[in-house]
């Protein structure tokens, strides 16, 4: 079993834009494969097979996860829907090793746009987070807690499940448990597959946890990968908006420790039961 995030979402390209993943146990969540692990392999396939176009870096990503993906042997195959003069719309669809179809993205690339614009600009602000090395790292794992989760660096600061709370959480977030000491790079897939790792914020407000599971993901990744201190993780905030019949509509963002907003995520969650 691999701890490592870039080894769980490994590929081997079998034919132009199709690979073969070997989907390793100890990353599940529930029956199936944790989503954030399925958005970086997705991702990490589009990534590969756009090679001959690396200026266009991946933008966002939309995916619909239709059911659990089983550990074991599974495929992704990726197909450009679209290919324009600086940007690129791709189709990248999973499935299992039991032959049915487990999710489908659609991910875009795109090279710089608006370069007379000399700085970023927006009205989001970084919520007030205490310094990342003064918040404890908390472990989350089985048997309350995902399988995946004990591969994940967890420092919350607000929002603990079962609290009854307003549904809103804090914290530090990392692809492994300390990032100080065993450095994972950041990477498109890694990104943006983190930001799904937290605990929906509907369990702050309820007394006690309850299956849920991710309908829909909708991510923007702002700032490019490279640009981000591999030995430090990443500031996260979620909060649900509303819940109506069992879904739930929760945005989620990533920020990097000097303010910038790398990842905003949009999920609808649904209680199971």
């Amino acid at each position: 079993m691999t701890n490592r995030f870039s080894d769980a979402c490994r590929l081997d390209e079998t034919e132009p834009g199709a690979f073969s993943w070997d989907v390793p146990a100890g990353w599940l969540q529930g029956r199936g494969a944790w989503g954030g692990l399925v958005i970086a392999a997705s991702v990490n396939a589009v990534e590969v097979t756009q090679q001959q176009s690396a200026d266009r870096r991946v933008r966002s990503v939309t995916a619909h996860m239709f059911g659990p993906l089983p550990a074991g042997m599974a495929r992704i195959d990726v197909t450009p829907l679209r290919v324009g003069s600086a940007m690129t719309t791709w189709k990248a669809s999973v499935t299992g090793s039991d032959g049915a179809a487990a999710a489908h993205s659609v991910i875009i690339t795109g090279t710089p746009r608006a370069g007379d614009i000399d700085e970023p600009w927006g009205t989001a602000s970084m919520p007030d987070l205490p310094d990342w090395r003064a918040v404890p790292s908390v472990p989350v794992g089985p048997p309350m807690g995902p399988e995946f989760g004990l591969h994940i660096g967890y420092r919350p600061v607000s929002g603990i499940p079962g609290s009854g709370d307003t549904p809103r959480a804090l914290g530090w977030v990392s692809p492994i448990p300390d990032p100080a000491d065993n450095v994972e790079q950041w990477t498109a897939g890694i990104t943006l597959g983190l930001v799904d790792a937290w605990w929906p914020a509907s369990y702050v407000a309820m007394t006690g946890v309850r299956p849920m599971a991710t309908v829909s993901f909708s991510a923007h990744l702002l700032v490019p990968p490279q640009t981000l201190d591999p030995q430090q993780p990443l500031g996260f905030e979620s909060w649900v908006s509303s819940m109506e019949e069992g879904f739930t509509s929760e945005t989620r963002r990533l920020w990097s420790p000097d303010g910038r907003l790398v990842v905003e995520n949009h999920q609808s969650i649904v209680v199971i039961k």
